[in-house]
Formats: C-alpha cells, sequence, structure tokens
C-alpha cells in the first residue's frame, strides 16, 4: 500500500487537475483491469469537494453521509448510553435501592453534571424531552440528595424502551465502507469523497476540531486506505488543515509548485517548510514518548496494527515530492530551484534535504490554464504531449521515486529529467516490477 497526498497552498493551482490525473496515469501504468482494489482517489477537501462532479461520478454515500454516521455514533449513541447508565443509578436510588455513597451513583452524578447537550439533538430520540428536562435542571442539582428533585423527569423513560431504541441505534451507527466507495469502470479507479460541503453545516465545523470524532474520522480512511495498493489524497488548500494526524500514514507528499508568480512559490516553499517542521516534531515526540492527543491516539492504533519499528522507519522515510506546474520555460525552473535551495540553507537543512526532496514531474503552463477552470479535468489520454508529463509522474511513484533527480542535482539534469517524454520500455518494465511485487 503506498498513499500519496497532493498537496498546494492555496485554491486554483491544478492541485485537483493532477490528482485527477495523476490517478489515471497509475491506473495505466499498472494496468488495473477490472481490480477494483489498485487505485482510489480521495478528494479529502471538505469545504468545496468537487471531484465526484468533474468526474460526473455520484457515489451512493459521501464525506457527508460519513459525518451524519459518525456523528450519531460519537454525539448521540455514546451520549444516549450514559445517559442510560446515569438515569438507571438514579432511579436505583429514588426507589431506595442504593445509598447516597454508593460508588456508581457517584460516577453518574459526575458525569450528569459534565454531560455535553450542546450536540445532542433531542427531538430525534422518543425521550428526547425528558433527557432535556433532566439536563436542565442540572444548575439547582447541587448534592446527591437533591437527584430526587428529577422523579418526575426520569418517570416519563421507559428504562426497558430506551435500550431497545439505543441497540437499534447502535446497529445503524456504525459506517459501511463500501457504500462509500465508488468504482468507475470508465476510468479503472475508485473515488470516494462528497458533492457537498461538509463543513458548511455547523455542528460538522464543531466536530472536525473534536478528538474523539477525528479519531474516528481517521480510522474509516486508515480502514480505506488498507483496501486498494495505491492511494491519491487530494487535499484541501493548505494541505490537510485539522487533519494533522493523517500526515502519520501519508507514504510520499506531492507539493505543487505554481511557478506563475513568486508569492505562489514561497507559498509552495512555505508549506514544503511545514511538514518538513511537523515531521521533525513529530519523530522527536515519539522518540521521546512525549506525543499527546490524537497523535498518540493515532500511533497507538498503527503500533498496534504494525509495531513500532514499522511505524519509526515509516515517519523517518516519508518522500517530499515537487511536481512543477503553469511553467513557460526553463528560466522559472531554475529560479524556483534556487529559492528552494537559499530557503532551506537559510533554515540551515539543505543538507539533510536535498537528497530527500525529489523532483518527479511537470505540466505545461499554456494548458492548465483551459483546465483548472473546472472543464476537462480528465486530461488524460486526451493530449498526447499532458498525458507524457503524467505518465512521468506516475513512472516517478512506480518506482518510488528511484528514477528521480533531487535538489542535490544539478539544474541541468533536472530539467533534462523534466523534458524525457515517454519512453515504453521502461514504462513496461516498471509496470511489470509493480505487478510482481503486488504478487
Amino acid at each position: 500500500m503506498s498513499i500519496i497526498s497532493v498537496v498546494g497552498p492555496k485554491g486554483g493551482i491544478g492541485k485537483t487537475t493532477l490528482s485527477i490525473n495523476t490517478t489515471a496515469a497509475l491506473t495505466r501504468a499498472l494496468g488495473s483491469g477490472q481490480d477494483l482494489n489498485r487505485i482510489c482517489l480521495v478528494d479529502l477537501d471538505l469545504r468545496l469537494p468537487t471531484i465526484t462532479s468533474l468526474l460526473d461520478s455520484h457515489p451512493t454515500k459521501t464525506f457527508y453521509d460519513l459525518f451524519e454516521c459518525l456523528g450519531k455514533k460519537v454525539y448521540q449513541v455514546d451520549f444516549l448510553r450514559t445517559v442510560f447508565q446515569t438515569v438507571t443509578w438514579f432511579e436505583s436510588y429514588i426507589d431506595g435501592d442504593i445509598s447516597a455513597s454508593h460508588d456508581k451513583l457517584v460516577d453518574a452524578f459526575n458525569h450528569y453534571k459534565s454531560m455535553n447537550i450542546g450536540l445532542f439533538l433531542s427531538s430525534e430520540f422518543k425521550f428526547g424531552n425528558a433527557i432535556e428536562e433532566m439536563l436542565i435542571q442540572r444548575s439547582e442539582i447541587k448534592t446527591l440528595s437533591q437527584i430526587k428533585a428529577l422523579r418526575p423527569a426520569i418517570r416519563k423513560i421507559d428504562l426497558k424502551e430506551y435500550r431497545r431504541l439505543l441497540e437499534k441505534m447502535d446497529e445503524t451507527s456504525s459506517p459501511v465502507m463500501e457504500e462509500y466507495i465508488n468504482y468507475i469502470e470508465e476510468y479503472g479507479f475508485s473515488i470516494i469523497g462528497g458533492e457537498v460541503p461538509i463543513l458548511g453545516k455547523r455542528a460538522h465545523r464543531k466536530r472536525i476540531n473534536e478528538p474523539e470524532f477525528l479519531l474516528r474520522f481517521l480510522e474509516f480512511l486508515d480502514g480505506v486506505f488498507q483496501k486498494f495498493e495505491y492511494v491519491i489524497v487530494d487535499t484541501p488548500a493548505g494541505g490537510v488543515n485539522h487533519m494533522s494526524s493523517l500526515m502519520n500514514v501519508i507514504d510520499q507528499v506531492l507539493f505543487v509548485f505554481d511557478l506563475s508568480n513568486t508569492i505562489a512559490i514561497n507559498g509552495s516553499i512555505d508549506a514544503l517548510h511545514s511538514f518538513i517542521d511537523y515531521y521533525e516534531e513529530f519523530q522527536t515526540d515519539y522518540a521521546k514518548g512525549q506525543l499527546t492527543g490524537l497523535d498518540r491516539a493515532h500511533v497507538n492504533r498503527i503500533i498496534a496494527q504494525k509495531g513500532k519499528g514499522d511505524l519509526y522507519q515509516a515517519i523517518k522515510s516519508k518522500k517530499l515530492s515537487i511536481v512543477f506546474n503553469r511553467c513557460q520555460n526553463n528560466q522559472e525552473i531554475e529560479n524556483a530551484l534556487k529559492m528552494m535551495r537559499d530557503y532551506l540553507e537559510t533554515l540551515d537543512k539543505f543538507h539533510q534535504y536535498k537528497s530527500r526532496i525529489h523532483i518527479v514531474g511537470m505540466v505545461p503552463q499554456h494548458k492548465v490554464i483551459n483546465i483548472t477552470n473546472n472543464k476537462k479535468s480528465l486530461f488524460y489520454n486526451m493530449d498526447i504531449a499532458l498525458s507524457d508529463r503524467m505518465d512521468l509522474i506516475a513512472k516517478s511513484i512506480l518506482s518510488d521515486n528511484a528514477i528521480c533527480p533531487t535538489l542535490a542535482d544539478s539544474d541541468k539534469t533536472i530539467i533534462s529529467f523534466l523534458n524525457k517524454f515517454k519512453k515504453p520500455q521502461l514504462l513496461d518494465r516498471l509496470t511489470k516490477k509493480a505487478a510482481s511485487s503486488a504478487h
């Protein structure tokens, strides 16, 4: 399995176009045929997803549906389960079956005082009004003995019926992965993502910042990733934003460098620097056992699956790659390379990273301008020159960047590589290598 994330500092630089066509080029290089588990394109832009509409492919369920489902699991089922346990112990106390000093009653009282009702939709649950009535009185219930004041609200809750409803909700609150993955026979790869802005809903904007919800989202994505040999992740402008822990599972980051102006180049260099900083800090914290929060929970789960050795090696060997876009001449490439080298020298990181940052490809300017306006986004196989450029990127990925120059190479070597056209023998050899390694 290999996960490749396409990253850009802002919108409109061809990031989604490159994601789509890199996926198409990989599909051809692998000769995936009818194998549904070879390649998946993931639209991770939660604010403005576009890939499903661009490819005119409409999955049964999207990430919007996934957020609804996970929200039900995290905020409805888990919340209602806590309420059920609380009401059970409160009722036992009110009926005189247990004393005020009972440990479980004390725990239930503490949960009652600290419950977050902000995202609980009381109108969607049969006993929601009674629960809301209980919670409204929290400010007046200051001691355990005052629980008896909740008797009228508690008597409205039939615990047997409550349990039955809770079990029914629990059965339907876990997402079925296959319902979200859409295989496009015409293109030979699968896609997953959204058709409407996920973060356009206020509740979802709150949820994306909550560790428990994010962890469940990452677990779902990890399950998707495990199904495929290659996954291309089209990220929102600026990277993975809220989901920094997703960086841990990415094998290769393709940074899109828009060479049309200096500001865009500086933005891409800054994005590259941000990833370097993140991986260095993460590696240091991991080595010292200082990971916290979502990073710690996510890594613990990966360690349980793969072991510490594999995880540490994966962190150390992240691949950082550059794709030049909107380039009109070689001088623009040389200027961008100089800016990158100078920036890394300023940070005293050039010697450390010069051989780790690979140059994997370039798409010419005069074509991409007509493509980034959401027309003809899948240009692969429609334009020989552009297909050749994408084939070079696909070959770079399949070779684990072994055929690519790095920042340590001369400008002449890099430009010579970028100007190569498709060589069938090399493509066939790499395809055979990928096929044999898969078996």
